[in-house]
């Protein structure tokens, strides 16, 4: 949630300086600066909402090199949240005049431009110029081979005669325009279990990148579209730990789950998953093991695979750099982390790695291709879907 002022600095206050958080920062173990921990932090957001020190430009470098992956939330004992801490900064005092997030407005919040710009994406590649299209912007080096795009129904129903219920599915503006095989993979193992899939054609981003570039004027319109989108008897599933984040911290009134979370709550002892005997490997997303807090629902998933060996990768616990639009806007540090995951993934020779967050996995592949590794990177729900018989 976003503060006030004045509950800013309440919430600031119920920080007691312990420093069980500092292990936990991926900023302060790159750079040992008190101001970039997440206590050094909170008493700079303290300092700055009670005029005692300027809102100025080291100011803001300090709190725009936060990634919010929160894994301070997780080690705090006063539980002081420093989401909303973090968020409320942002609105307040460190608004990004971003060029690029102007230009990407629209394509977020309308659906049906975000269709149209996947479709000349796609176009581009067919015609093999997405050399061209990568020396146009950095951005479109993250740009995976895209599929065709597809056009969403409102409703999958499902065939199976013991129905397990009805959920709605969030597609999101990156995964729908960019890992479309995610969403369809999702909507395959959910109709197979008896759950019938809804897709409202009204919903949109989940904000959170507005939120992050501290835009909340936009994060609040598109929240807005989602609340009257989803259906609140019904739990909105997401397939995005980053999206799942941000509904579930600003649309407390919908109930919203990671869906390997919600496919741990059904019945599967009517399905057939073919054996894999291979090492999957699982990168956990901040977003998902600190916010969420699902992220052994999808080693509990992956597990269902008969022979499958699931390991976590090293270091899971720090995050990747991903951190939604923080790969471009903190290139640097992002690339820092990512070699220590890329580290990770080399030391223990993984060909397949699982991660549950479009931006993770973007920033990883990235990272992959950058250093001509071969690694298969993938969904969880990707994975187990296609031991079921799903054609990914």
């Amino acid at each position: 949630m976003t503060l006030s002022i004045k509950e800013l600095i309440v919430e600031a206050d119920r920080c007691v300086a312990c420093g069980l958080c500092l292990p936990h920062c991926p900023t302060y173990r790159k750079t040992g600066s008190e101001a970039d921990s997440p206590r050094g932090r909170i008493q700079l957001m303290r300092a700055v909402a009670q005029d005692i020190l300027p809102n100025n430009a080291r100011f803001n470098h300090h709190i725009d090199l936060c990634l919010s992956c929160r894994s301070c939330e997780s080690a705090c004992p006063n539980n002081v949240n420093y989401g909303a801490l973090v968020d409320t900064s942002r609105a307040l005092f460190t608004q990004k005049k971003s060029v690029w997030l102007m230009l990407a407005k629209p394509f977020m919040r309308y659906r049906y431009l975000t269709q149209a710009l996947t479709w000349l994406i796609w176009l581009i590649q067919q015609g093999r110029c997405a050399d061209l299209l990568k020396r146009l912007h950095p951005a479109a080096k993250l740009i995976p081979v895209i599929n065709k795009p597809t056009t969403w129904e409102n409703l999958y129903p499902t065939s199976h005669p013991n129905k397990q219920g009805a959920v709605s599915l969030f597609l999101g503006c990156t995964s729908h325009a960019l890992d479309s095989e995610t969403l369809k993979a999702s909507i395959y193992v959910l109709n197979k279990l008896g759950v019938d899939v809804h897709i409202p054609a009204a919903q949109t981003c989940c904000g959170s990148i507005a939120r992050q570039m501290g835009d909340t004027k936009e994060s609040n319109k598109l929240l807005a579209l989602n609340q009257r989108s989803f259906d609140q008897t019904m739990p909105i599933l997401t397939a995005a730990s980053g999206c799942g984040a941000g509904l579930a911290d600003y649309l407390p009134q919908h109930k919203v789950q990671d869906v390997s979370a919600f496919l741990m709550t059904c019945d599967w002892s009517t399905v057939t998953i073919t054996a894999l005997n291979q090492r999957i490997f699982v990168q956990d997303p901040c977003t998902l093991r600190n916010v969420q807090k699902s992220h052994t629902a999808v080693y509990m998933l992956l597990q269902k695979i008969p022979h499958a060996e699931i390991i976590p990768l090293a270091g899971n616990s720090q995050c990747c750099g991903g951190a939604g639009a923080y790969m471009l806007t903190q290139s640097n540090m992002a690339k820092q982390l990512l070699d220590d995951k890329l580290n990770a993934i080399k030391a223990s020779q993984v060909a397949i790695l699982a991660t549950s967050n479009i931006g993770c996995s973007l920033h990883l592949a990235k990272g992959l291709a950058e250093q001509n590794l071969t690694v298969s990177l993938l969904h969880p729900i990707q994975i187990i879907a296609k031991q079921m018989g799903f054609d990914v």
